[in-house]
């Protein structure tokens, strides 16, 4: 069971039994609440006041994520009752409330959601080793990859002025996804509001190689700020 504790008195406790991932320097300044989650410090809670107004920015590297690609994944995934996009470059919620990506014909992502935990990626994992189909592959993504989340009404703005790409959400289908850069920097770039009750306001997510995740947090941040958002905890962010 996740639990939450005050960053100020445990985050040691925390950071013995949990990775601190490598956006912990960045995030540890501003936390105010820390819980242990697959294996990763998750920054519930940022300090202060959070503005209900410009855009926003979190670190979602806590979700669990896999990756499965070549020859015959797609059937082994029907077989397994998971839901796939028809088309690559598209995303879908499963029934399960996780988040199946297409990347390729045969190359998907998988990644659970904040309201979910649906355990999709750790059951498909599992069954993997006893069910693998020839020619297929298992892509390790839970440390390779680090997930963010910009959201906010302004959020949208942020993408324009890193990305050569339009992602606004005139030109960029809510189940679209876009295999770009950002900041010059390669990344997965999905239009996937936190799921919840409500009115969808824009929100993305971005995957970002793990060796890259510093740089980009860095400069997403700095356009955040410039049009006055901040950082926010996962437990903080508002739901669709």
């Amino acid at each position: 069971m996740s639990t939450a504790v005050d960053c100020a008195s445990s985050l040691d406790v925390t950071a013995r039994n949990a990775r601190a991932g490598p956006l912990h320097e960045r995030l540890a300044p501003l936390a105010s609440e820390w819980r242990a989650e697959n294996g990763y410090q998750v920054c519930t809670r940022v300090r202060g006041e959070v503005a209900n107004h410009g855009p926003w920015l979190a670190c979602l590297t806590h979700l669990a994520r896999v990756g499965f690609k070549g020859r015959g994944t797609a059937e082994w995934l029907q077989a397994e009752s998971v839901q796939l996009p028809t088309v690559p470059n598209h995303w879908l919620r499963d029934a399960s409330g996780a988040i199946v990506a297409r990347l390729g014909a045969q190359d998907f992502l998988i990644t659970d959601e904040l309201d979910g935990h649906a355990g999709l990626p750790q059951r498909l994992t599992a069954r993997w080793q006893s069910a693998a189909p020839r020619g297929a592959y298992y892509v390790p993504r839970q440390h390779g990859l680090v997930t963010l989340a910009l959201g906010g009404e302004a959020s949208t703005e942020v993408l324009a002025r890193l990305c050569a790409v339009d992602l606004g959400t005139a030109a960029f289908a809510a189940d679209a996804i876009a295999q770009t850069q950002v900041a010059l920097t390669s990344a997965l770039v999905m239009r996937a509001p936190v799921a919840g009750v409500g009115n969808y306001r824009p929100s993305y997510r971005l995957f970002v190689d793990t060796s890259l995740a510093l740089y980009l947090w860095d400069v997403l941040h700095e356009v955040v700020a410039s049009l006055g958002g901040g950082v926010l905890g996962a437990a903080q962010i508002p739901p669709g």
